[in-house]
């Protein structure tokens, strides 16, 4: 089924039918989009996976005005704290699941870019994409808790490894002596 109704029309049907044609996502995801930028909300649509293009805009956004990023994934949060400038407004990330007793997890990205400061921040965009991530499983089986404590403790291998993929100056021959330790 393809529908070409104009956007008051109400649909009546199964939405996994309906979702399944990729005509009617793009007629939906515009329509939507269009209804957002009617009341000035800005809207990017991104061709693939949009979380780059979204933290991008929201650190620009922050530079003028408090901002607010809610979501759950934690690709979110890593490039946040990758891309966020020390002089934005104040920049959140706020779960979209809620705990048990109601509330929400908050993180102040300017605190913690400050507690964790600028070179675990790049750092931490390695480690996450290493022990996976979305689209990327983790490799020889570490977990996120491990690498971040050994990172956080100053283990020289893996700081090593990360500036070597972080530092956009450093020759590529350098990041296989590094990585091979």
């Amino acid at each position: 089924m393809v529908v070409a109704e104009p956007a008051e029309t109400e649909f009546s049907g199964k939405k996994d039918e309906f979702l399944s044609r990729d005509v009617n996502k793009q007629r939906l995801i515009q329509m939507i989009s269009d209804e957002l930028r009617e009341r000035d909300c800005i809207v990017i649509n991104a061709l693939g996976d949009a979380d780059v293009d979204i933290v991008k805009n929201v650190v620009e956004a922050s530079g003028l005005h408090t901002t607010t990023l809610i979501g759950e994934d934690t690709d979110l949060l890593v490039l946040l704290l990758y891309y966020a400038q020390g002089d934005t407004m104040a920049l959140y990330f706020k779960s979209d699941r809620t705990k048990p007793d109601g509330s929400f997890k908050v993180y102040d990205i300017n605190r913690l870019k400050d507690i964790l400061e600028h070179y675990l921040c790049s750092q931490l965009l390695f480690i996450h994409a290493m022990t996976g991530c979305d689209t990327t499983p983790r490799i020889f089986g570490v977990c996120k808790n491990c690498a971040f404590q050994k990172l956080v403790k100053g283990n020289p291998v893996l700081q090593s490894c990360a500036n070597a993929f972080t530092i956009p100056t450093r020759p590529h021959r350098l990041s296989r002596t590094l990585c091979a330790k």
